[in-house]
């Protein structure tokens, strides 16, 4: 969001006059994210009643409130207000128009963020005892600075196209990658990926299937958008059947979209879709081949 780095800044510039023990901007920023992914990840689901909605996510706002020094807390705090004052009263904003404008949907989350804040700090008294305030805190809803290990698994259609020939089929897949997460906005993953499936076979009747096996190493660039995630992948793959294991290679260009939902303990899980092309090499006894994969896919990143 442009609005939200431009704001980061404006903080930054406004901290260097202050005595260095009493700047926490790393912390502040990291709890302006947690706050900003929050609020978004209930409206996303339903924000009707104030009341109900805190109560709904009151436990995940005061984890990342409890682990943010007094400084970061101050810090967001003024800046949520001054966000606030900036885009002016919603239900006023409203009453000029009669229309849920997005002029009017900003400021409504501006107004609930200050609010999500304003409430976990009159609960500080709950912070239990064994999780200490964090100078430089990195938030609890990314994985901004830290190294995750991921498990990932869905089905996929098929589409493949190799000497003159289209066919189709169905199958599964599992990987695990290993990333570590620069900024709460990109992650760099990799691992290692199985997948398998049935496929009819070119010219075939519906009776006649082969079985494909997928190894695959793949190389993810994630990037995160409030309560979504947008992936670009490279992988180098490799196929073999069931009743021909010679081995053909290739290599996949692929992209993914998913909904996150937020942090359970240590995990952060997604779901969504993810399409790919594989373009396969003449190698292992096959001609080349191409495929098209669409797959529904859910995650499971874990930080140790």
């Amino acid at each position: 969001m442009a609005w939200l780095r431009v704001w980061w800044l404006a903080l930054g510039v406004s901290c260097v006059a202050l005595p260095a023990r009493a700047q926490d901007l790393e912390g502040a920023r990291s709890l302006l994210s947690d706050i900003q992914r929050i609020v978004a990840a209930q409206e996303a689901e339903n924000w009707f009643a104030d009341q109900e909605a805190l109560r709904l996510i009151g436990e995940s706002l005061l984890s990342s409130v409890c682990g943010a020094t007094p400084e970061a807390r101050a810090w967001a705090r003024a800046g949520l207000r001054k966000r606030v004052a900036e885009l002016g009263d919603p239900r006023t904003l409203y009453l000029r128009t009669g229309q849920m404008s997005d002029e009017v949907e900003r400021s409504l989350t501006a107004q609930r963020q200050l609010l999500a804040l304003e409430t976990s700090l009159s609960r500080l008294q709950e912070c239990p005892f064994w999780s200490p305030p964090e100078p430089g805190f990195q938030g609890l809803q990314s994985d901004r600075k830290r190294i995750t290990l991921s498990l990932e698994t869905g089905g996929n259609a098929q589409l493949r196209y190799t000497e003159g020939d289209w066919t189709f089929g169905a199958g599964a897949l599992g990987r695990g990658l290993v990333g570590y997460g620069f900024d709460g906005r990109y992650t760099l993953l990799a691992g290692a990926e199985f997948g398998g499936g049935a496929m009819l076979r070119p010219g075939s009747n519906a009776s006649q299937f082969v079985i494909n096996y997928f190894p695959a190493i793949p190389l993810v660039l994630r990037t995160r958008e409030l309560t979504w995630q947008y992936d670009v992948e490279l992988a180098a793959v490799s196929v073999f059947q069931a009743d021909d294991t010679r081995v053909s290679y290739g290599v996949r260009f692929g992209g993914a979209f998913a909904f996150t939902g937020l942090r359970r303990r240590n995990v952060l899980p997604w779901a969504g879709l993810a399409l790919g092309y594989e373009h396969y090499f003449e190698s292992g006894g096959r001609a080349v081949t191409h495929f098209l994969r669409g797959a529904l896919r859910i995650g499971l990143p874990w930080d140790p």
